[in-house]
């Protein structure tokens, strides 16, 4: 049997809402302790240890990348926070998903638009020209996955489970 190892990283591609979030949560912070230094200033000192773990903490959750590794037909998606801290998003075999398709493909396109539980997004944001949408049953939840897996992964996929997956012409 062929042994297929494939990982591939994308980086989430929402700066402007990445600054945004960064401004919004500092300038949180610094009205929060503007109201507790006026407010309450015995606990001021507490309120400033507080709002600094939050921001050590929470802060580097905003910088996003995910990996997508393909071993022998098992499609693992996690996501890395700040370069530092990584999560399972999804573990699945790829012959458990309904479908996997091109985000611009027809095969699929009434299974694409219905509703289901959740989705995952694990793409650069939104659909792009790169974008793959795929259909999977885990942990009792229906996931509707936008990823955008290379070259490698899609030939990959293409010889596991042809059947199921449509790829961009």
């Amino acid at each position: 049997m062929d042994n297929t190892f494939i990982e591939c990283m994308v980086k989430r591609d929402d700066k402007t809402m990445r600054i945004v979030k960064k401004v919004g949560f500092g300038a949180l912070a610094l009205a929060v302790n503007a109201v507790a230094f006026v407010l309450i200033p015995n606990f001021f000192s507490i309120v400033l240890l507080v709002t600094v773990l939050l921001i050590f903490f929470f802060w580097r959750r905003i910088d996003r990348e995910y990996e997508y590794i393909y071993t022998d037909g098992v499609i693992d998606i996690d996501v890395i926070y700040g370069r530092s801290s990584r999560k399972r998003l999804l573990s699945a075999d790829a012959k458990e998903f309904q479908f996997i398709s091109w985000c611009k493909g027809g095969q699929f396109r009434a299974q694409m638009d219905a509703s289901y539980d959740k989705t995952l997004d694990a793409g650069r944001g939104g659909l792009n020209d790169d974008s793959y949408i795929g259909v999977v049953t885990y942990r009792d939840k229906t996931y509707k996955l936008i990823f955008e897996p290379d070259e490698r992964i899609v030939k990959a996929l293409r010889r596991y489970i042809p059947r199921k997956f449509e790829e961009k012409p």
